[in-house]
């Protein structure tokens, strides 16, 4: 899907170079221009990707850990990037007194065990096979309009930039209302 996203964005921003190569099928390394301009489009689908599930749209992510015997968990035991810890339930499944610190979350109860439920920040990509994790329901199109904003933005093409980026905004928008909860007032026949 990466390949998919960045080919999109070249063909958004009119990177015939990119989109051509994208389009190949060979084994063939790419012009020093061309690899130039994917390695720019990669770090901007991170940059939005991470904006994306920080900002608008958390991925979220429950697992069982076991304090030590300070009553520690350290972030580091976690299977994934935590980026915001929402609750902490021990085996009976009741949300416990917890603080949070800057490497670790203190507990009451040493080398027990407990479910962290909190939010996460996707891996970073690093080429065009890496997999993005995306969230749920979030179409790929709206990604792609954030990285063209972000690209002609580092190039100086502000008008264009901000057409993009108004696409990338009310794309999310949208999305918001499509997910959420609607009520309609019941009306009386007459």
């Amino acid at each position: 899907m990466t390949q998919d996203i960045i080919k999109l964005s070249a063909t958004f921003l009119g990177l015939d170079d990119v989109v051509t190569y994208l389009s190949i099928t060979s084994d063939d390394s790419p012009s020093d221009e061309v690899a130039a301009k994917i390695n720019q489009l990669i770090i901007f689908t991170n940059y939005i990707v991470r904006e994306i599930t920080r900002e608008y749209y958390p991925l979220k992510h429950e697992e069982t850990v076991t304090s030590s015997d300070e009553g520690v968990i350290s972030f580091t035991s976690l299977s994934k990037s935590a980026v915001a810890i929402k609750d902490v339930k021990n085996c009976l499944g009741l949300s416990v007194k917890y603080s949070i610190y800057p490497e670790f979350i203190n507990v009451d109860n040493a080398n027990a065990k407990y479910n962290v439920f909190y939010n996460y920040a996707p891996e970073a990509i690093e080429s065009i096979e890496d997999d993005i994790e995306l969230p749920f329901g979030l179409d790929y199109f709206i990604v792609c309009y954030g990285i063209a904003s972000e690209y002609a933005l580092s190039k100086g093409l502000y008008e264009e930039a901000n057409m993009w980026e108004s696409k990338f905004i009310n794309s999310l928008k949208n999305l918001n209302t499509r997910y959420t909860e609607k009520r309609f007032k019941c009306k009386r026949l007459k």
